[in-house]
């Protein structure tokens, strides 16, 4: 069996509990950059490993290499039928299962649907037991006809260029997927809000101005926040980037430098040791005033969406408004 897990620290912790077969880690930041519509599996793996690049985070050459490994074990052991996904509640998880069950509908007809795993914690993270995750793997059964078309319609909204289908479809039970609807709605919230910032970036302002100086005490006062904490450290370290050279920058950096992101093997003295600060027009933010997108140019991708200053969305919550 080929078991397939969100990364590597969650197979260590599989080894480690005696599962037998293969191991493999799907490994992308769905939630970020670019995941357009109507693509095969290899080219959207082209596109991914494109980003990756972009973020600094591998070269082309080792992201491309990452994918055509990946992609090859995974249609491998799905054409032997042996394919094992375990899925937690978080929504990192959720985008991972979205693509791989529709792939079967998709190139893999045919095969044999895959086995889902349902974990209530986050593997390698929350304390979860050999004794639970084997209780967990003897509930497992292949997904059915149900879940794998919720998937594929998933797969379709997420993707979709227009936000208001991934709306429409995170705001059904979704019971067959039972953590689905709800990472998708965090998902909403990443895009700006009426003054033109996202949960993530008003949770940094927010940790600013509580005290948190320190790159990475943000990032824990951020993830305490989080109902289930889906967004890594080097995905956040970069929306922090983004909010201290915008144009019109929410954060300063003490001694104006230009902020250093970690380095090849983790953050170092001098990523730690830097202290951010709020502008004054980032406290007009938090006092209700302002709009950020007024004076900062957008580039970003949700899903299929590719937000610019051509193609604005913001979420308030409830529904889209484009300008």
């Amino acid at each position: 069996m080929l078991h397939i897990t969100n990364g590597d620290n969650a197979n260590e912790v599989l080894r480690q509990a005696a599962f037998d077969g293969a191991f493999l880690a799907w490994a992308d930041v769905l939630h970020e950059g670019p995941v357009p519509a109507g693509l095969s599996l290899q080219e959207m793996s082209l596109i991914r490993a494109r980003f990756i690049s972009y973020c600094g985070w591998a070269s082309e050459f080792e992201a491309q290499t990452h994918f055509q490994t990946r992609d090859a074990l995974f249609t491998a052991a799905a054409g032997r039928g042996e394919v094992v996904i375990w899925n937690s509640r978080e929504l990192y998880d959720q985008l991972h299962l979205l693509q791989m069950l529709a792939w079967y509908g998709q190139e893999g007809t045919g095969q044999a649907a895959p086995t889902l795993v349902f974990v209530p914690g986050l593997i390698g993270i929350d304390d979860m037991t050999a004794e639970v995750l084997r209780d967990c793997y003897c509930q497992a059964v292949p997904a059915s006809a149900d879940q794998l078309a919720l998937a594929a319609e998933g797969w379709q909204a997420f993707t979709a260029p227009n936000p208001r289908s991934l709306a429409a479809f995170a705001a059904q039970p979704n019971d067959a997927l039972p953590w689905l609807s709800a990472g998708l709605r965090r998902l909403l919230q990443e895009y700006p809000d009426l003054q033109g910032i996202s949960r993530t970036e008003r949770q940094v302002l927010q940790a600013v101005a509580a005290g948190e100086q320190s790159p990475a005490g943000i990032f824990r006062h951020s993830w305490a926040q989080e109902e289930v904490p889906f967004m890594g450290d080097s995905s956040f370290w970069l929306i922090i980037k983004g909010m201290l050279e915008s144009p019109q920058p929410l954060l300063l950096l003490d001694g104006d430098q230009p902020f250093r992101l970690p380095g090849m093997f983790g953050p170092d003295e001098s990523f730690l040791a830097q202290r951010l600060r709020l502008t004054a027009f980032a406290e007009q933010l938090l006092a209700g005033q302002g709009d950020w997108l007024a004076q900062h140019q957008i580039d970003r991708w949700v899903g299929g969406v590719h937000l610019n200053p051509d193609n604005r969305w913001r979420w308030d919550g409830k529904s889209f408004l484009r300008q």
